[in-house]
């Protein structure tokens, strides 16, 4: 978690390998729950979600 000019950015890891992409459902629910932006990301080492709030 880090802040900026009245935004949280949250960031959540899994270090678990060989993950599937995300659902493509989960980042329009998180867009939808008020987020500014989102995306997410897999590599050989896990994946990573994140997210953009306003203050």
């Amino acid at each position: 978690m880090a802040d900026q000019d009245r935004q949280a950015l949250i960031v959540v890891l899994s270090h678990r390998a060989g993950l599937t992409v995300t659902d493509e459902r989960l980042l329009p629910a998180v867009a939808a729950l008020g987020a500014t932006s989102c995306g997410a990301d897999t590599a050989q080492d896990g994946r990573r979600l994140w997210a953009v709030l306003d203050l």
